[in-house]
């Protein structure tokens, strides 16, 4: 079996060097590898920014391959998700609360809470991704609050207890009434990046690479993988779900235009005569004696 053989599938949750000091791999790297290995689509999901979504635009309209535009969040109290824009509508949520964490916080951060997303999110998917030990309650609240566009993020990662972690994760997609989908929560296009990514790692906890082990990730899993590699991994149904989610995520940047703002002027003037007003008054009220 090549590379590019295998189940349809879309990434859904995939970090590029735009996720500073996370992400090992440009955006166009990783559009260009989910192009050989015959992905459905491709969502980038930088963390709490937009930021290369523009050179993964121009990327998958030469490659062919469908790109979704989303964002990677993790509120204040730990709750973290992924959401995908599905419209027009929903990349201006998306774009509004992005905006909301990062003006709530000190350049470079972000701050966001459950309130943020039930008062801005709209039009988008949502990814619950469920930690090493997943929260019963967490997955509750995101039911009630949005219905019909939650899924649990099944990340396997060869962590050494995939499976048992695929029966936990279907077992509390039962309890909760939710469905599941494959992710890989990539940070890399390619394995060999790896070393790259450790080095971000051991940058961004201010440590020398040789002491900090325990923080880097336990293997190189989180590259885009081969479609027969996937499926040796996932049920079918988890990966079938990937493909479900990207055809309802039709947004693309092509729908952007500018849009000059609306004039705010009295009735009866045009912008042209009410700007003249204003700088004749301030003119007056400048040089009272005439300029």
């Amino acid at each position: 079996m090549n590379e590019a053989s295998g189940p349809a599938y879309a990434e859904l949750h995939c970090l590029s060097n735009f996720t500073f000091l996370r992400g090992a791999s440009h955006p166009q790297e990783l559009i260009a590898r989910a192009a050989e290995l015959g992905y459905t689509a491709l969502a980038l999901t930088d963390e709490c920014s937009l930021s290369g979504v523009v050179r993964a635009h121009v990327a998958a309209k030469e490659r062919g391959v469908k790109l979704i535009i989303g964002s990677e969040l993790t509120l204040e109290c730990g709750l973290a998700l992924v959401v995908l824009a599905t419209d027009r509508h929903g990349y201006g949520r998306l774009c509004r609360l992005i905006t909301r964490g990062r003006r709530a916080a000190a350049k470079g951060g972000y701050r966001l809470t459950r309130n943020d997303l039930t008062e801005t999110l709209a039009h988008c998917l949502i990814l619950w991704l469920p930690g090493e030990a997943p929260r019963a309650e967490e997955a509750r609240w995101l039911a009630a609050h949005f219905p019909g566009e939650v899924w649990i993020a099944v990340e396997l990662l060869r962590g050494g207890a995939d499976r048992e972690r695929l029966a936990a994760l279907a077992h509390l997609a039962r309890a909760m009434g939710l469905p599941q989908v494959a992710s890989g929560e990539v940070h890399m296009h390619v394995r060999s990046r790896r070393k790259l990514q450790d080095a971000l790692t051991a940058i961004r906890l201010n440590m020398p690479i040789a002491e900090v082990a325990g923080a880097l990730h336990p293997n190189g899993e989180r590259y885009l993988r081969e479609r027969g590699r996937l499926a040796k991994l996932y049920p079918p149904q988890l990966l079938e779900a990937t493909v479900q989610i990207a055809q309802r995520c039709t947004f693309s940047l092509d729908e952007l235009r500018y849009e000059y703002p609306s004039e705010l002027v009295p009735p009866g003037q045009t912008p042209a005569s009410h700007l003249r007003r204003l700088t004749e008054a301030g003119a007056r009220r400048r040089w009272p004696r005439g300029v």
